[in-house]
């Protein structure tokens, strides 16, 4: 079991080999980098919003009436409309043929939600898009992910976290650990809003419990989808929540558990689950493993910042082209 440290802990920690496992798994997430920097730009309105990898764009040529692909690019035509509305729509009727040929396998985990393609968080949607479909063309999308963990009656650091257990029909990493409520951040929702909404519907949460989650930053990473042919740009905003000892999560507000997202709950020491996460993090979705090790960075539990890997560790959780999920400037079409 790995020896977790404590925020008094030594100056130097004693596993470095435990912390380099860390970074390995932080980086097997952010594994797209390079070819997203190779990749078509999507422009939409003369703006540069995404990137389509090869097999995507392939598929998007064959709808001309709505797309121009081309080496260096792949435009929404103009002709698709000049507003969100009709630019949606038309994109909505492709993405609907592909979905019924059954050849672009993301598109099997149709959520019926739509996602805002724009530029930055705080840019002007310029379409939307449904969420399975929108790693097709690699825009910024957001997340919301709230760590619950439970601490001593008379010590605020965490000795157990929270977790829950992907239901086994879900289309996307089925089966696997995920954060005690996560999800993305729908087209007109703020962060925030979207965190309590996913409290409420994957965990049902109490009111009282949700005034009591706090903002903890974020993690942002660029990696491809589970069936290689999407790019995820994901920015996650990070949430903590010290949760009662008597407080128990319930599936899909009050549902029999496995009947809906969440198969179970389960509550985990720390040594628990740094020792999976040291050790390949298999049993967690990639991308909560890397909220995971976030959280036992920030609260000290894992890497000393006197570890030889600890600024390295701290970048790569970060590591993504802040440009690209910040610009407030127009990108000019190439």
């Amino acid at each position: 079991m790995l020896v977790v440290l404590h925020l008094g802990a030594a100056a130097t920690s004693t596993e470095p080999m435990a912390t380099r496992n860390f970074l390995k798994f932080v980086r097997a997430n952010n594994n797209a980098a390079e070819a997203a920097a190779s990749a078509r730009p999507f422009l939409v309105g003369g703006q540069a919003i995404g990137r389509v990898l090869a097999q995507s764009a392939g598929q998007l040529s064959r709808f001309p009436e709505v797309f121009d692909v081309t080496d260096r690019a792949v435009r929404l035509r103009d002709e698709a409309g000049a507003c969100v509305e009709t630019r949606s729509e038309a994109v909505a009727y492709v993405l609907g043929e592909l979905r019924a040929e059954g050849n672009v396998p993301m598109l099997a985990g149709w959520r019926d939600e739509k996602l805002a393609a724009r530029a930055s968080f705080f840019s002007k949607p310029l379409l939307l898009v449904e969420r399975a479909a929108a790693g097709i063309f690699g825009f910024p999308a957001y997340g919301v992910f709230v760590n619950g963990f439970t601490a001593a009656a008379d010590d605020a650091t965490p000795t157990a976290l929270w977790l829950g257990r992907r239901a086994a029909n879900k289309p996307t990493w089925p089966g696997l650990l995920d954060c005690l409520a996560a999800g993305g951040v729908s087209a007109g929702k703020l962060p925030t809003e979207a965190m309590q909404e996913e409290c409420r519907e994957e965990a049902s949460m109490p009111e009282e419990l949700i005034a009591r989650v706090r903002p903890a930053g974020g993690v942002c990473y660029t990696s491809f989808d589970e069936s290689g042919w999407a790019l995820k740009r994901d920015v996650l905003y990070c949430f903590d929540l010290h949760c009662p000892s008597d407080f128990q999560p319930l599936c899909m507000e009050g549902e029999e558990c496995g009947l809906g997202e969440v198969g179970e709950f389960k509550l985990m020491t720390i040594e628990e689950v740094a020792t999976l996460l040291a050790q390949g993090g298999e049993e967690f979705k990639p991308n909560v493993g890397v909220v995971i090790v976030d959280f036992l960075m920030r609260h000290g539990l894992v890497v000393t910042p006197n570890d030889p890997d600890y600024l390295e560790l701290l970048a790569e959780l970060r590591n993504a082209d802040v440009d690209d999920f910040m610009q407030s400037k127009v990108t000019s079409a190439p």
